[in-house]
């Protein structure tokens, strides 16, 4: 069994200052008993965009002194907590490269892969794209079929919704029983490189079209053992709403008479919930959208060959990345910092990407970060995604020095204990902030 990322979460209320043109992220906590010691943030409406940096060209005149920034990374990267470490580092204001250490190297991700899965999501769909979730009556007396199309974290609220239509298109008391179509993507639910213990777990359940919470079976326990059939799990559940007692896996007639339907949260939204607590089935879920949306197999290999294909076709150099999903699970998946810094750094220069900033945790406030940071200078100001695998430990973001400027970086630890490296990185991402 692999060790996934650990999620803590915190409320945070962020706030938005702009210092030198560049807009920088502060977090209050509630209650918090350790202040971010920085100086106060000019309080106004928070604006679309995290980010808004004074772009230049990186000529001479533009390019700060970053000698000593470079000597105290050099000198941070041979902490032994570190492992075999790979790294590279973008001034994103000037689009210049700071510092690297084997940056094309391709090495065990783990969860920084999401990085790349919200951007071929992003480039694919726009943030704004939703997906709709359709019922309708079935070829028997009494039945409905819930059709799968993507959206695997239906609420309670939204199977109630189903329900009263349902009951309303089917008029009368009787029992309705709930079958499920699960045809839209592959029946190739798991990844040869994931453990079926994880289920339990709570990192990963079979991939189906349709899930209630995200194949969770207590929604009030956000990362809690999921289900091992969540299809047939959300139909059952539906199918209780109305009374019925039976459900099996059916494909839905072409023109079957449509009795209800929801709409998903937008593809944003779905995004800063598989980002902030770097949540497997929803990274996986996207994934086989992309796929699908290339005419691709809809199973977690193809997906991850639609993410790097996305992004190739965008200019971005995947060099010899690999992807067998699109969560970061497996082991198998090999990806190099110069990758995950490059789209980050597309990110803040550019605007189609600028969305994906707004997802990533905030040291010592949100998701995967809410823990962590300590005291350091990168309190409250690096935004990142969290990696963790057995011996395998990164992250990956931005981060606004003191001086105002805007970087982007992407560290990977392989062959470490996951802690000591964890500290390790957040004091090497704290050191761009004092840089």
């Amino acid at each position: 069994m692999t060790l996934k990322d650990w999620w803590w979460v915190t409320s945070a209320i962020l706030v938005v200052a702009f210092a030198g043109g560049v807009a920088t992220v502060a977090v209050a906590r509630d209650g918090a008993s350790r202040e971010l010691n920085h100086g106060a943030a000019l309080e106004i409406q928070v604006p679309a965009e995290p980010f808004t940096p004074i772009l230049t060209d990186g000529d001479a005149n533009t390019v700060p002194d970053t000698a000593d920034l470079v000597a105290r990374l050099d000198g941070l990267a041979t902490d032994p907590r570190l492992g075999h470490l790979v790294a590279s580092v973008t001034d994103a204001t000037t689009g210049t490269v700071t510092w690297v250490r084997t940056p094309d190297q391709e090495v065990r991700p783990a969860s920084t892969v999401k990085i790349l899965t919200a951007v071929a999501a992003l480039l694919t769909f726009g943030p704004e794209q939703t997906v709709t979730t359709r019922v309708v009556e079935g070829t028997e007396p009494g039945t409905a079929i819930l059709v799968g199309a993507g959206d695997v974290d239906l609420t309670a609220a939204k199977l109630d919704d189903l329900a009263a239509q349902i009951r309303a298109g089917m008029p009368g008391d009787a029992p309705v029983d709930v079958m499920v179509d699960t045809s839209r993507w592959s029946t190739d639910t798991f990844a040869p490189g994931w453990s079926r213990e994880d289920i339990e777990a709570g990192f990963i359940a079979p991939i189906e079209p349709v899930m209630a919470d995200r194949g969770l079976l207590d929604a009030t326990v956000s990362h809690g053992p999921r289900s091992a059939e969540p299809a047939m799990d959300v139909a059952r559940r539906l199918g209780e709403r109305l009374g019925g007692g039976h459900s099996g896996h059916v494909t839905a007639p072409v023109e079957a008479r449509e009795l209800a339907s929801v709409t998903s949260e937008p593809l944003i939204d779905r995004l800063r919930l598989m980002m902030r607590d770097s949540d497997n089935i929803a990274a996986e879920a996207i994934g086989r959208e992309v796929a699908l949306a290339r005419g691709l197999p809809t199973d977690s290999a193809n997906a991850g060959r639609a993410v790097l294909d996305t992004l190739r076709e965008r200019g971005i150099n995947v060099g010899g990345a690999r992807l067998d999903d699109t969560s970061g699970l497996s082991e198998s998946d090999a990806v190099s910092p110069a990758l995950l810094d490059a789209v980050l750094t597309a990110a803040v220069r550019g605007t189609e990407l600028r969305a994906l900033l707004d997802t990533l945790p905030v040291a010592a406030a949100t998701g995967t970060l809410s823990n962590r940071f300590g005291d350091r200078a990168g309190r409250g100001w690096v935004r990142a995604k969290t990696g963790t695998l057995t011996e395998t430990s990164a992250l990956a973001g931005t981060v606004t020095s003191e001086n105002g400027r805007v970087y982007t970086f992407a560290f990977i630890s392989n062959d470490s204990a996951i802690l000591p490296a964890r500290e390790a990185l957040d004091t090497l991402a704290s050191a761009l902030r004092s840089g």
